[in-house]
Formats: C-alpha cells, structure tokens, sequence
C-alpha cells in the first residue's frame, strides 16, 4: 500500500510542477492612475489645441483671402485674377501641409511622452510576473475587446493593484474598470 501512495506521489509530483499560473491587470486602470500619464495628457491637449489654433487662423486667411477675390473678382483684369487664384490655391496648399505635419508631429509627441509611461508599465508586470511565477498577466481590457482570448477571472489572480504597487501608487487612486465592467 505504501508502494502505490510514493508511486502516486511521485508521479503527480511532475505534475504540480508544471502548473502554470495566470494573472490579469487592467492596463487603463493602471496607466490613468499614473500621475504622469496625467501630465502627458494635459501636454498633448494643450498641443492639440495649438495645432488646432494655428489650422483655424490658416482657414481663416484662406477663407478671407477667398471671399475678397470672388467680391472683385469680375472686376480684375486676367493677370490679376489668375495671381489672386495662384495666392489661394498655394494657402490651400500650405494649409493642407500644415494638418499632415501637425499630424505626425503629433503622433510623435505622442509616442515621446507616452512610452516612457509604457515602459514603466511592462517592468512593473514584468518584475511581478518573475517574483511570483506567472507564466502569463493579460490585460484584461484588451483580451476581453479582441474577442479571441477568455479570461476566467476565478481562475486568475488580479496583479491591478499589485502593479500599481510596484508603481508606487495607490492601490484604490481610480476605480477599478475590471470590477465595474464585470458584475
């Protein structure tokens, strides 16, 4: 009898072994609990609305420039009006220089201040998945709004305010998306 108890024993033994563990976070609970995700938030609102100025005071020229040709417009020999069109058509073209830089000028700014913030993010889960043997932390938000991955949360650990732990933040700074969205 005691044969067959170690035999099972050790048999199982491999088993136990191979156990994998999961966890799950939520990644928009953590990033906005970050004070500076807050601060690169407000620095890329406030660009945008330069962005957003500097387009509008363009359209307005073009707009001005525009309805002051076609006001004397009859009255303006050919060459006149074929340079008055020249000035529009090149302020049109400016202007639409000016959104496809904004625009990447944007996105770069975006990609500057938000990936430190990321970077943070991942050595956080990283660090805890390492200490305490995860084999797999998902984000909770983005498995559930792909549609491919399932997440049993009864079978997981949630690491969300292990992770802002490891940030240094508090643990209850937002409430948790995860708990709202899922009861």
């Amino acid at each position: 009898m005691i044969k067959k108890i170690l035999l099972l024993v050790l048999m199982l033994a491999p088993m136990s072994l191979c156990a994998q563990k999961f966890a799950f976070f939520d990644y928009a609970d953590v990033m906005q609990s970050m004070p500076e995700f807050t601060t690169a938030q407000k620095e890329l609102e406030d660009l945008g609305k330069k962005y957003e100025n500097d387009l509008k005071n363009m359209q307005d020229e073009i707009v001005s420039k525009r309805d002051a040709y076609l006001a004397s417009a009859d009255s303006l020999p050919d060459n006149m009006r074929a340079r008055k069109e020249q000035e529009i058509n090149d302020l049109m073209a400016r202007f639409q220089q000016a959104q496809q830089d904004n625009q990447e000028a944007f996105q770069k700014a975006q990609q500057e201040k938000m990936q430190p913030i990321i970077a943070k993010i991942v050595d956080a889960v990283n660090s805890i998945a390492k200490a305490e043997g995860f084999v797999y932390i998902m984000d909770l938000q983005t498995a559930q709004s792909t549609g491919g991955t399932f997440i049993n949360e009864s079978l997981c650990e949630n690491v969300t305010a292990k992770v802002k732990s490891k940030l240094g933040l508090s643990a209850t700074s937002t409430p948790s998306a995860a708990t709202s969205t899922n009861k």
